[in-house]
């Protein structure tokens, strides 16, 4: 992105420190990387990155040790409510500002009360529903991985890679193999042990 945009919010070093704050950073960072990668072919995608960043750096800048902090979170109903909205829009684009919606409350007070209640961002608890449901598939399903990002809405192939490696570690074409060669051998392993006491 090109020019000089102010976000409003300023990073001190008492906002964020030690390992929470390289956590940060990298979240910062990837966060701002797919802002610029999908904001001329997808707006409103490119729109949910910029609004987790800025979340993010709201949330930095609360955390901030205080005796009289604020306890608020969501009740397991409305986590519940965001879950199920979640799973049945897997393969869309999915807003933070139409989950706060969907709880009537605004954006910021959501944003807070969510990562009071997940210690995540709603995005980043968005994505680990979506990891969650392409791997059920990779090990039930052969589908193939283009179809899976597809249906579990991630923009294309390439883009699934990316953030499952960053969240795992492996490849989805890894963690796949290795997970799959896993199921196999149990039940080879079920019927030798069977047929032992025959």
């Amino acid at each position: 992105m090109n020019g000089s945009v102010s976000t409003g919010y300023s990073l001190d070093n008492n906002a964020f420190n030690g390992a929470d704050h390289l956590k940060r950073g990298k979240q910062l960072l990837t966060l701002l990387k797919e802002t610029e990668r999908t904001l001329h072919g997808d707006p409103d995608i490119a729109s949910t990155y910029l609004n987790e960043a800025i979340a993010l750096l709201a949330d930095g800048s609360q955390d901030a040790p205080s005796p009289h902090r604020h306890r608020g979170g969501l009740a397991r109903w409305q986590i519940s409510r965001i879950d199920e909205f979640i799973n049945e829009h897997l393969d869309h684009c999915i807003r933070t500002t139409e989950l706060a919606s969907l709880l009537g409350l605004s954006v910021s007070h959501f944003s807070h009360a969510f990562k009071q209640t997940t210690e995540m961002t709603p995005l980043s608890y968005v994505t680990a529903k979506r990891l969650e449901s392409t791997q059920q598939n990779m090990v039930c399903s052969t589908l193939s991985l283009s179809d899976i990002a597809l249906s579990h809405g991630f923009c294309d192939q390439s883009h699934f890679c990316r953030v499952f490696r960053r969240e795992t570690g492996l490849s989805p074409q890894t963690w796949r193999k290795l997970h799959t060669d896993v199921l196999a051998e149990q039940p080879a392993r079920h019927q030798s042990h069977n047929l032992g006491h025959d």
